[in-house]
């Protein structure tokens, strides 16, 4: 009798520390089950608009990371519950050993699905930059018609200037993201056939 008290006692004992150590990790972890999204904000990168939105959850902006490090060429490795970021500069400062080696294996040992994703993700980025391209360089031409209607209005000239100026510098960069969305596009579709 006296065994049968003293093993309930040490359960007891047992259950309350599991207990007590339970409630006590459980309030260590946030998580966003059952959280409330207050708002939904679009992402650009670049001027790009991202594909996913960023949410906002208890005062916080949670952004869409793989799209966002994917949109900067940089890259994203999961390791256990580690987050890996490593822009392109520091991954090619890191291949030394090996020069023949280059940014265009980034997308190498990529799940398939991951690759079709990626590769629908790059298109739709190429496809609005070229339209984003195409507005702006209408853009340019209203202003050239303006200029030629208005010269000699100084307050509007020096505005059109800025516009031109202004609209030139984004289609520059329209134009270089189109260039590496082009590029990330052919590695996909070079690691898809691997």
């Amino acid at each position: 009798m006296m065994k049968k008290w003293s093993y309930l006692l040490i359960g007891l004992l047992i259950g309350v520390v599991f207990a007590t150590t339970g409630n006590a990790f459980a309030d260590q972890i946030k998580s966003m089950v059952g959280q409330t999204v207050a708002g939904e904000y679009s992402v650009k990168v670049n001027g790009n608009s991202l594909s996913e939105n960023a949410i906002v959850v208890d005062g916080k902006a949670h952004v869409p990371l793989r799209a966002v490090t994917d949109s900067l060429g940089a890259s994203l490795k999961v390791d256990g519950k580690t987050i890996q970021i490593e822009s392109s500069e520091n991954s090619s400062s890191k291949q030394t050993d090996n020069m023949a080696q280059s940014v265009s294996n980034k997308y190498q040992g990529w799940p398939i699905s991951k690759l079709e994703d990626r590769k629908s993700e790059l298109e739709k980025f190429v496809t609005d930059s070229e339209k984003d391209k195409e507005s702006m360089l209408k853009s340019l031409e209203k202003y050239s018609k303006f200029k030629t209607e208005y010269s000699g209005n100084e307050k509007l000239m020096e505005k059109l200037d800025s516009e031109t100026k202004d609209t030139e510098e984004r289609i520059k960069a329209a134009e270089n993201n189109i260039a590496k969305y082009k590029s990330d596009l052919a590695e996909v579709n070079a690691a898809l056939t691997k």
